[in-house]
């Protein structure tokens, strides 16, 4: 079996890109060594090898995404690219599903992987860097992407047309066997228990991959409803300020109609039993402290209304600058239902400068941690934010008085899927996708000291 080699043809001149190229080639060149020399279809070192390539894979894809639409590449281009990623995870979970019932396990499977990102990197990913210098340079994405579509040579797509048909005829195989090998796990379920949970692992790492888009998508709702909320609570405070005039208009026709009324006779006697009947004194002390109230209840409707805009941040794609601090609020207010049964807030801001970032995507972090703290507090208990400024630094921490973790449990917290929650009540992605919003596409770091016990 001969190595998949590296070679000038695969760099797309983006650094990053072809340093993540190189390595996944040197994965696939270990996992073919692997299945040659005979480790085991059920090894711990292939089970690993697998793993590496799984979470490899879908760290590679996330970047590359977020650099599309950071240059703002055309949507057609896009969405394929996003279907190619989709496309080499469902594969490669066929591949591990049918791995016992490959006569040639490391023929196929290292010649799948080798072709799959020979057909990726030479037809998508250098499309994608053309494209983003194209854009880059001032032409229009959709120029770009039609450019690169009349510019293909025809020895070129004779390659890439040969490498595609070589990628859906071993891709068809691995289908197959996968649904021969579906029979015979069922026989050995209890030796592949362990396997089964790599595989769940594997089946949603699309989801990580599409996570962003959800988030924007959520971002969008939760902007579309304030907007909605916004109109009726217009024309509602509209109506009482003019409520309020046309009461206190009301009571001064009744006391000048009083005022106008002889001491006694049958006309007072008809108003007093009238004013007794309505109770009028009372109508006139309470109707004031209505109105109040509703305006007060008004005001706090739109207060939320504006933090779930500010929490969304859908107006704002892009890196800018924002109020950490603010965000913190927001984000507060948002969860405040989830918060105020179990914890009492105390708030320690510190003056920090605003900060160049997602904000949509850091108050999502806020509200992850936010939410974790309150479950971590089985009765009643006090969560703490703080923030403060190191150096060219800002910091933003959030304490909780909560069960605390011992540090088995701190050693795992980051990765994907991994939940200490019972089934149905977390997915395990909260701070993955935490530390993936904060370390690679923020550049920051998140830190965590717990005890067990103490919060």
């Amino acid at each position: 079996m001969e190595a998949f080699v590296w070679d000038s043809r695969f760099v797309t001149g983006i650094e990053t890109v072809d340093a993540q190229h190189r390595h996944l080639v040197d994965i696939v060149n270990r996992v073919g060594d692997l299945l040659v020399n005979d480790c085991g279809a059920d090894g711990e070192a292939l089970q690993g090898i697998f793993k590496e390539l799984a979470d490899y894979a879908h760290h590679h894809f996330s970047d590359e995404e977020q650099l599309m639409k950071q240059a703002g590449v055309d949507s057609r281009h896009l969405q394929n690219h996003l279907d190619n990623h989709h496309q080499f995870v469902q594969q490669l979970l066929s591949i591990w599903r049918a791995r016992n019932a490959l006569s040639q396990p490391a023929e196929t499977v290292h010649g799948f992987l080798s072709a799959w990102l020979t057909f990726h990197i030479l037809g998508q990913d250098q499309a994608m860097a053309r494209q983003i210098v194209r854009v880059s340079s001032g032409m229009a994405p959709v120029s770009a992407y039609e450019a690169e579509e009349r510019n293909v040579d025809s020895a070129t797509g004779a390659l890439l047309g040969a490498l595609h048909r070589l990628y859906h005829v071993v891709s068809q195989q691995n289908g197959d066997l996968a649904e021969v090998n579906a029979h015979l796990e069922e026989k050995v379920a209890e030796r592949t228990q362990e396997l089964s949970l790599l595989l769940q692992r594997m089946e949603e790492t699309q989801r990580q991959l599409l996570q962003s888009e959800k988030m924007a998508a959520i971002g969008q709702l939760a902007a579309g409803v304030a907007h909605e909320i916004n109109n009726p609570i217009g024309f509602v405070h509209s109506n009482l300020i003019s409520l309020k005039k046309y009461v206190q208009q009301l009571f001064s026709v009744i006391d000048a109609y009083e005022n106008n009324l002889p001491a006694s006779g049958p006309q007072k006697e008809a108003l007093d039993k009238v004013r007794q009947a309505a109770d009028l004194e009372f109508v006139r002390e309470d109707l004031p402290a209505l109105l109040k109230e509703s305006e007060d209840g008004l005001g706090r409707v739109t207060k939320i209304v504006r933090d779930l805009k500010d929490f969304s941040h859908v107006d704002e794609a892009q890196y800018q600058l924002a109020d950490l601090n603010a965000g913190m609020d927001s984000t507060l207010n948002v969860v405040w239902n989830e918060l105020k049964y179990k914890a009492e807030v105390i708030r320690e801001y510190g003056d920090i400068p605003q900060v160049e970032c997602m904000a949509a995507q850091i108050n999502q972090v806020f509200m992850n941690l936010l939410v974790n703290a309150a479950q971590a507090i089985r009765e009643r208990g006090t969560i703490t934010v703080r923030s403060g400024q190191d150096g060219d630094h800002v910091w933003m921490e959030v304490q909780d008085s909560g069960a605390g973790m011992s540090p088995e449990v701190q050693a795992r917290i980051f990765e994907p899927f991994y939940t200490t929650k019972p089934v149905g009540k977390g997915t395990g992605l909260g701070l993955s996708l935490s530390y993936d919003i904060i370390v690679k596409r923020h550049g920051g770091r998140i830190d965590v000291a717990s005890e067990q016990g103490k919060g």
